[in-house]
């Protein structure tokens, strides 16, 4: 299996955050999204809030991004139920998009 990596290049702002990978793995997406729109949207439902909230407080203790709104709301599914869904919006710093530029320089020479 040869598979090519393709750059990721997001059509929204918004980033669905899943248990499936690492929090490390949404910093880096993160910013992806930070480095195209300026802001990143990080959506997270039930256990995923964790991960939302410690991607965004990393990403604003390394002074990448301020947070600018946290916003919860409760999410019914079909199959009922309800889900707790934790929203964090970021938008990135001056320093944050130097920083983000040197950070995919470096990742992409990995590649």
């Amino acid at each position: 299996m040869n598979q090519q990596k393709q750059p990721l290049d997001p059509e929204t702002a918004v980033l669905n955050i899943s248990l499936k990978k690492s929090p490390g793995q949404f910093i880096f997406l993160s910013k992806i999204f930070l480095k195209k729109f300026g802001k990143v949207d990080l959506h997270g439902l039930g256990e995923a809030t964790k991960t939302v909230a410690q991607v965004a407080e990393t990403l604003q203790r390394k002074q990448y991004v301020t947070i600018k709104k946290i916003e919860t709301q409760t999410y019914t599914p079909e199959q009922g139920g309800k889900k707790i869904k934790l929203i964090a919006q970021l938008e990135v710093t001056e320093e944050g998009k130097q920083m983000i530029e040197q950070d995919l320089q470096r990742n992409k020479s990995d590649w």
